[in-house]
């Protein structure tokens, strides 16, 4: 009985460690810059009814790709976790495509 607290503690501990929060949570909260490079995009022409934002898994990276239905370019909104475009070639792409995990896709607006 008198290890009890001691216990009491380590599982305590345990427990506060495992809900520490992650920056890659798949809330479904956007970072700063990319809601203001939504808005900035979709509030112009009103299209943010009709705009997505894809979420994805790449080599322990996220990466946001922004998509409205009407745009003829498909990778043109595409960022890292940063807010930056990555400067691939065509096999980067290539290896992006084959490996990359889409965590979720949400509506630009929430």
């Amino acid at each position: 009985m008198k290890h009890l607290p001691a216990f009491v503690l380590v599982v305590l501990l345990i427990g506060l460690h495992s809900c520490k929060k992650d920056d890659h949570s798949t809330n479904d909260q956007f970072p700063e810059w990319l809601q203001t490079k939504i808005t900035e995009l979709t509030s112009v022409q009103d299209i943010c009814s009709i705009t997505d934002v894809t979420i994805f898994e790449y080599k322990g990276e996220r990466f946001y790709h922004i998509y409205c239905g009407i745009w003829s370019c498909v990778y043109c909104e595409f960022f890292d976790e940063k807010g930056n475009r990555p400067n691939w070639d065509t096999n980067d792409w290539n290896d992006f495509h084959a490996k990359q995990k889409v965590i979720k896709t949400l509506p630009a607006c929430q």
